[in-house]
């Protein structure tokens, strides 16, 4: 081990010696498959209507509008329309979402409308509007 350990080997076989290689492997391990590396979030609204589909959300968070009353044990039917409307605003990602899944599932159709719909610039400008933790408006939030 003296004459051979890796205190006396050179060179880096597996590229994973340095902080830089080690982090640039393990970056290209978690982003295999991504066919574009800014989409692969996915938003709280894909969680939320993954769960309608499948008839799992609850009716005292998300109650709903329909003909026939939900009966005790059984679970509710998929919908077929779905109206989504976002106090505060929708992003282009939730938007890049509803549109995968209306083509995804023929059956249903979702619509999804909101106060404005995001762009980096917009959400910064909601964010600095907001009252600071004082409870106090920051200085210029009421021009």
């Amino acid at each position: 081990l003296a004459h051979c350990g890796a205190a006396v080997r050179s060179g880096d076989l597996f590229s994973n010696k340095t902080w830089l290689a080690a982090t640039k492997k393990s970056l290209q391990r978690n982003i295999k498959g991504v066919q574009n590396v800014y989409t692969q979030h996915s938003p709280y609204l894909a969680q939320t209507l993954d769960a309608l589909l499948k008839g799992t959300l609850t009716e005292t968070q998300y109650p709903h509008l329909g003909s026939e009353p939900p009966t005790a044990g059984a679970k509710r039917r998929a919908p077929v329309e779905v109206i989504v409307f976002m106090v505060g605003g929708v992003t282009y990602e939730e938007s890049r979402y509803v549109s995968e899944m209306n083509t995804a599932n023929p059956g249903v159709r979702v619509l999804l409308g909101g106060t404005t719909i995001h762009n980096s610039a917009s959400f910064l400008e909601e964010v600095k509007r907001l009252p600071s933790a004082g409870g106090a408006a920051p200085p210029g939030a009421g021009s």
